[in-house]
């Protein structure tokens, strides 16, 4: 989970670094007019949802070690050319090679957690690396302030946050693919009593599916399960304003009227507040054994959030309405994506869900660099407007999908009664959630 923190961390800067940047002077030097920025912010969505669900099914052939590791010393070498842009042109070709290599990276990560954790294990779980996401937003800021007073002759301000960056991740990567473990049956950091305790926890739990074979049967049972489209609604509606918060906050904070300098450092709270929620939910999720609640919850802090935003012109409201919007954000994109990995059983399947649940969710990218577009800024209403009505259908789709599977569990139950002639038979050992001793989470 160190590896997955870092690694999430790093892309989050890597790939929000350019919301920073327009307040460091890159539209203005690199001559963008329009909606340039916006595109800029968009494209790197092209290839990212292209290649989120084909590496999250390779995620197993190849090996975590080696896909993650690879695309992580990708995009640091692509975030470090960024420092030497001096076009659109350019800047749409390295968002484009920064959306392959980072594609795999969430995904990968829980389709992993699928593979290791258990039912009441994976909300911290997922709580660790978004923690990092909202650490990367926070050290984001204060990095970009403190480089916007570094500039040389050949080099400005921006130019020097991508060559940062970068160049941390590049120098990072021995690290991580030295740390990461090739197997979690025979990790190097646990001894030998440790190795023995997780090959029982996968006997006794088999829909972890290490030795899942590939089959596109498998592949394709996951285009055939309503659950999969349902998932892809939630995400998506959410992922809007994920996208929108990460990317367009500091400049939705400097048009209350602050300077960019000052725009960049009032980030920073908000970040540490939305990790502080988050963990907060998630130990509830965990303990209560339920998702679907949770998420409600958290949406309904976004739409509070939002109808602050679009209602007032105070400042002081706008500023703390993003704490409140900050308190949906990242549980609904987390805990969501949890709860799928819930209630998907066989490697391939739940693996196949997960991709594709995040190549519709991430397109949503691509549709935030045109609703949080240049010529409604500072206060961007035609997006918070668009966020707010897919945080509403958000709640009606859990609604939806919390009944559906209350309606499955019931009727698995009444199907055992019959089979066991009145003695309700359990079992955990399943590894296809069709069968009828499954149990979905609610």
């Amino acid at each position: 989970m160190g590896c997955f923190g870092v690694m999430y961390m790093l892309a989050n800067l890597d790939r929000n670094n350019l919301g920073n940047t327009q307040l460091m002077g890159l539209p203005e030097d690199l001559g963008l007019v329009g909606n340039q920025f916006g595109n800029a912010v968009s494209i790197f969505y092209a290839t990212y949802v292209t290649f989120e669900t084909p590496l999250s099914v390779l995620l197993k052939m190849i090996g975590p070690k080696y896909l993650l590791s690879s695309c992580f010393l990708g995009w640091g070498i692509v975030c470090l050319c960024m420092g030497f842009i001096k076009t659109a042109n350019q800047l749409y070709a390295c968002r484009l090679l920064l959306g392959l290599f980072e594609a795999g990276i969430i995904p990968c990560i829980n389709t992993y957690i699928g593979m290791v954790y258990l039912k009441p294990e994976m909300s911290m779980r997922s709580a660790v690396y978004y923690a990092f996401g909202a650490i990367a937003g926070a050290f984001g800021g204060l990095l970009a302030l403190g480089v916007s007073h570094l500039k040389t002759d050949k080099l400005n301000s921006w130019s020097w946050l991508f060559i940062i960056e970068g160049s941390v991740t590049v120098f990072l990567f021995p690290v991580i693919f030295a740390m990461f473990p090739k197997d979690p049956l025979t990790a190097w950091f646990l001894n030998e009593e440790e190795r023995a305790v997780m090959r029982l926890r996968h006997e006794l739990n088999p829909h972890l599916n290490l030795d899942d074979k590939f089959t596109w049967k498998k592949v394709l049972s996951a285009f055939q399960d309503p659950k999969t489209y349902l998932h892809a609604v939630i995400q998506f509606s959410v992922d809007i304003s994920l996208f929108g918060f990460t990317t367009f906050m500091p400049a939705l904070i400097k048009g209350m009227g602050y300077s960019g300098a000052h725009a960049q450092a009032l980030t920073v709270p908000v970040y540490v507040w939305a990790t502080i929620a988050y963990f907060a939910i998630a130990v509830l999720a965990d303990k209560k054994g339920v998702r679907g609640p949770f998420i409600i919850g958290a949406l309904i802090f976004l739409v509070i959030g939002y109808a602050i935003s679009i209602g007032t012109s105070n400042v002081a409201a706008r500023y703390t309405a993003l704490f409140i919007i900050a308190v949906g954000i990242y549980p609904t994109t987390g805990i969501a994506i949890v709860w799928l990995n819930a209630n998907f059983a066989g490697h391939y399947k739940r693996a196949t869900a997960v991709g594709v649940t995040f190549t519709v969710g991430n397109t949503a990218g691509a549709v935030v660099g045109q609703v949080f577009t240049t010529a409604s800024g500072p206060r961007y209403l035609p997006g918070l407007r668009i966020a707010l009505g897919l945080a509403c259908l958000a709640i009606v789709v859990v609604c939806v999908l919390m009944a559906g599977l209350h309606w499955e569990n019931g009727r698995r139950d009444k199907k055992l009664l019959e089979m066991a002639d009145g003695g309700v038979e359990r079992f955990e050992s399943v590894v296809d959630d069709r069968d009828v001793h499954f149990r979905y989470t609610l």
